[in-house]
């Protein structure tokens, strides 16, 4: 296996160092042609479709601005209704493969990665849920949750007992092997930082069902993370990137790397609601967050922006960088609701963060659109993965940070090159709704992690922070500083519970209110929302944003007439 996973790097890096010079005179010649063409010549599905400003625009009925709507729908369509059953498990693809076949769409690759893709699903589930009210969704990621735990956690009685494992052989109908520079046979392999993740998913999806099973593995995630964190240092993250759960050992030398802000917020968010063993929590929140400060977000500190180690199909290797870790850090800070009670420094940190993901991983401009590659060694140029035209969901990602950036700067210039890189992003979709992760040249390049959990997410984060990208004469609850619990869209009326009575949220409405109700009881309208209230902004074609506070109600209405039987 480890010789496998040597000569996988190895091919990446060959079939990257090849495609580089092939696209630069490709697209060099790409950008003078008239907009007929595709975008980039590695996303071949689509004309280039551009405003009349010549800016880049989605690919689907851009005019009609349904653009963004579209790639949501169609995303979530193909994995509702469009995965096949596995011909090998008789289960959903996605229960046991990373990767599908583009034609036949059955599972392929080695290894699964089911931590990781389910905590990004729930990720992306959130959003859509109250964008859709799309109750099929919410019973698809539950057997995702479910297959979990019941096939990807570890035993009681280990070191890291009762959390989930990162990996899994393709086709295996246990997780729990095949982690990348262990011999295949090897089982118990997991990385602290998918805990994490997993744990936050866990946690968020208790607060939109209500079913406290997931809760408790929340908790024991939390549990687990709090026992075993530690001071880093320059060599050592606050948990090991991967380990042996069984025995507690670090495998591979991997004492440094992984993605610390996710078992940060999952602390945060269980703090918050006064679960578990709270001051635990706050203490093994605080000895990882110091380390972040002190490390890789210090500018003095040999370790800043050493963003290493998060992939769960490749060798551990602490000098291969990544956009991940650094894109959801700054993830982390600027949907905070008081970033500046957890960072004073938390603008420069997140400028920071997302100008090094452009510098270091960024390829282009392409038609005025920032590409974002998923990781490389250093010299640029020496390993890169995956694609000279960028993967999708990594520019999806950074194009929405970005554009959550823009907004709170109120930079206009930045913003347009987050909203030309998020259409950018839209290209790697093809019209049957499989989403290439890197281009048409690429192996294995059908994932459902890149094309779907952590591409769809991206957007759902845009169209929250740029109410304008949403589609005009449509009804829609954009973001939510809560998890919205229930939602019932009908004619000029909507409905919607949060989990926490206090709560911001974002809707595009085809109609100028007459009541915003929160608890059966009127909000005001306000300028601002220093207290409860809300506030109406003018869209195009008679479309408003309306932004609503409540403090201490759950059930909010939004309506366009005074029908008493409401």
């Amino acid at each position: 296996m480890l010789a496998d996973n040597r000569r996988r790097h190895a091919l990446r890096a060959g079939l990257a160092a090849l495609a580089v010079g092939a696209a630069t005179l490709a697209l060099s010649a790409a950008d003078a042609r008239p907009p007929s063409h595709p975008v980039n010549p590695y996303l071949p599905w689509h004309t280039a479709v551009f405003d009349a400003k010549g800016d880049l625009q989605p690919w689907y009925q851009a005019r009609r601005g349904l653009g963004y709507d579209h790639v949501l729908r169609l995303g979530w369509r193909f994995i509702e209704r469009r995965v096949p059953i596995d011909r090998q498990t008789g289960r959903r693809v996605y229960i046991n493969f990373a990767v599908f076949d583009g034609k036949t769409y059955q599972g392929t690759y080695w290894q699964h990665d089911p931590a990781e893709l389910y905590a990004a699903f729930v990720d992306s589930l959130l959003p859509w849920y109250a964008y859709s009210a799309d109750q099929r969704a919410i019973e698809l990621v539950r057997r995702m949750l479910d297959y979990q735990l019941a096939h990807g956690t570890s035993p009681a009685g280990w070191a890291w007992g009762r959390v989930p494992f990162a990996t899994g052989c393709a086709g295996d109908r246990d997780y729990g092997r095949c982690l990348a520079g262990m011999p295949r046979r090897f089982y118990g392999g997991i990385e602290p930082d998918k805990v994490g993740l997993l744990g936050l998913a866990y946690v968020r999806f208790y607060e939109l069902t209500g079913e406290r099973r997931f809760l408790q593995a929340a908790l024991r995630c939390a549990n687990a993370l709090a026992r075993h964190v530690r001071v880093g240092d320059t060599l050592h993250t606050p948990w090991p990137f991967r380990l042996d759960a069984r025995t507690g050992r670090t495998l591979e030398h991997a004492n440094y790397g992984g993605m610390i802000v996710a078992p940060i917020w999952l602390f945060d968010e269980l703090v918050r609601l006064h679960a578990g063993d709270t001051a635990s929590f706050s203490r093994a929140r605080e000895i990882a967050w110091r380390w972040l400060l002190e490390y890789p977000l210090n500018r003095r500190s040999p370790d800043w922006n050493r963003w290493s180690g998060h992939y769960e199909d490749i060798d551990y290797d602490p000098g291969d960088l990544n956009q991940a870790t650094p894109a959801t850090t700054a993830l982390y800070l600027l949907t905070h609701p008081d970033p500046r009670a957890v960072d004073g420094a938390w603008q420069q940190h997140v400028r920071t963060l997302l100008g090094w993901i452009k510098t270091y991983l960024g390829h282009g401009p392409f038609h005025g659109a920032w590409a974002i590659d998923e990781q490389r060694e250093p010299p640029k140029g020496a390993f890169a993965c995956c694609s000279p035209a960028g993967l999708g969901s990594d520019t999806a990602r950074w194009a929405a940070a970005s554009l959550l950036l823009s907004q709170r700067d109120r930079d206009d210039a930045a913003a347009a090159t987050a909203r030309r890189s998020l259409a950018y992003a839209t290209y790697f979709m093809r019209p049957d709704g499989a989403v290439s992760c890197c281009g048409a040249q690429y192996p294995q390049s059908y994932w459902f992690s890149d094309g779907y959990s952590d591409y769809l997410s991206a957007f759902s984060r845009a169209l929250a922070a740029d109410p304008s990208l949403s589609p005009p004469g449509q009804d829609h609850l954009l973001g939510s500083t809560s998890v919205v619990r229930n939602i019932k869209y009908s004619l000029h009326r909507v409905a919607y519970r949060t989990f926490a009575a206090r709560s911001l949220e974002i809707l595009r409405l085809s109609f100028v209110p007459t009541e915003v109700l929160a608890g059966g009881r009127p909000l005001p309208a306000r300028r601002d929302l220093r207290q409860q209230g809300f506030v109406i902004q003018k869209l195009s074609r008679g479309d408003i944003a309306l932004r609503v506070r409540h403090d201490r109600a759950h059930n909010v209405v939004v309506i366009a007439d005074r029908n008493p039987h409401r």
